[in-house]
């Protein structure tokens, strides 16, 4: 595709599991497994918590436009195991999925749809919109712990008491 590629911009604690879904994809000649692995390629990976804000991460939030479209769509980018509602989820295995992992907020990158028309997406957030169900509850709430100077409130991510 010509013109010039957004940076990618991956967390270290994604980026291995990200690798080997693409390794497997592109041995069972899946239609996207070449692609995400060209995306991947071409990352730049973090150490997970100095990521910059306003990219596109896994099992986070994405608002994006499709083709200068006038409605926005908002959905969480998964793993493939991890979809379980096209409506909310937006598998990392998909054309759309691997063209949005790693853009930064503003930055437009064109992608192939399954049934092979060229199309561009722009990443416009990558914050929950208004009135989406709070998916990941426990990773908020760590979030929350991490920015809480409040001690009781944990700050590290290991093993919890059940």
């Amino acid at each position: 595709m010509a013109g010039q590629l957004p940076p990618i911009l991956v967390a270290r604690r994604d980026y291995a599991r990200l690798e080997r879904l693409a390794t497997n994809a592109v041995r069972e000649r899946h239609p996207v497994g070449r692609f995400l692995m060209s995306e991947l390629r071409r990352a730049v990976v973090f150490d997970t918590n100095k990521i910059p804000d306003g990219v596109a991460r896994m099992n986070e939030w994405v608002t994006y436009r499709i083709d200068g479209s006038r409605q926005s769509e908002s959905r969480v980018l998964v793993y493939p195991d991890g979809l379980r509602n096209d409506q909310v989820g937006l598998s990392v295995l998909s054309p759309l999925g691997a063209a949005v992992l790693g853009v930064s907020i503003g930055h437009r990158i064109k992608f192939f749809s399954n049934e092979g028309g060229l199309h561009s997406v722009i990443v416009e957030d990558v914050v929950a919109p208004a009135g989406a169900p709070l998916l990941f509850p426990l990773k908020a709430r760590r979030k929350a712990a991490r920015a809480s100077p409040d001690p009781r409130w944990p700050d590290d991510d290991g093993p919890q008491a059940a």
